[in-house]
């Protein structure tokens, strides 16, 4: 074990048998959506050689729950779009699936709140064992606008989110550095914001530090198939030596603030 937290939300395409008639679109516009919205290869991209007990995996898809949001859709952002911790709309605005009080609460206690103890003890590990964690964010996003992005410009190759006391300023710049130094535009906080910090330490505890690293898909993949192409090699090497040189700043305990 070292402090270093990979956490990789929305690679995984599968659906819990017993959930999948809940979903309206048809197998087709079902496929349209997961080309969208699944961070494709994220688990290969960012984790290859990692040990086992580093990464933290969501094990259903985004669509069944998103276990990046917040659980109440009240603080949630995205879920003007239909797009909370449950999804009920399509990136297009069409219905995805219609959820009862207790259905919803059926799939957070199922799949949503067992993600985040994994994700708080794994923290808590690490600030017993080292007394600081740091965590990586783990996405990637297509090249063409979601409705939940921030930012619509023309979106970065590299995109680092952040999140208060929970992102340092020297993190920060080590990311930064690093990408630019590779020959890839960054974005800060676009065409995404935040980053994951686990419930237990949100706003309360400056010794886990966390930064997002999302990749845009163009770069590694055909995003009309969702098929690697011949860059997806040299990103999967600068992404392990990414992680490599996060852990060495998170060993010399330069993870907190």
């Amino acid at each position: 074990m070292n402090p270093l937290v990979l956490h990789i939300p929305h690679a995984s395409t599968a659906f819990p048998a017993a959930y999948e008639a809940d979903f309206l679109p048809s197998p087709a516009g079902l496929r349209q959506e997961l080309l969208r919205l699944t961070d494709w290869y994220a688990d290969e991209l960012f984790a290859a050689g990692a040990p086992a007990d580093q990464s933290i995996r969501a094990g259903w898809s985004r669509l069944v729950v998103d276990v990046e949001r917040f659980p109440d859709d009240s603080r949630e952002r995205c879920a003007e779009y239909g797009m909370g911790a449950t999804y009920v709309r399509t990136t297009r605005g069409e219905v995805l699936r219609e959820l009862t009080p207790a259905r919803r609460e059926e799939i957070m206690q199922l799949f949503y709140w067992p993600h985040h103890a994994r994700l708080n003890l794994a923290a808590r590990q690490r600030l017993e064992r080292f007394e600081h964690c740091l965590i990586i964010d783990a996405h990637t996003f297509p090249s063409l606008a979601l409705p939940t992005q921030v930012d619509f410009a023309a979106p970065p190759e590299i995109g680092l989110g952040t999140e208060g006391m929970h992102t340092s300023a020297e993190l920060l710049a080590l990311a930064e550095r690093f990408f630019r130094a590779h020959g890839l535009s960054v974005g800060v906080d676009t065409p995404f914001a935040g980053t994951m910090v686990p419930n237990d330490y949100f706003g309360k505890q400056s010794r886990v530090q966390s930064i997002m690293v999302e990749v845009r898909r163009d770069l590694y993949l055909h995003e009309a198939t969702g098929e690697k192409h011949a860059g997806f090699t040299a990103m999967q090497r600068l992404l392990s030596e990414f992680r490599l040189l996060a852990e060495g700043f998170a060993s010399r305990g330069k993870s907190s603030v």
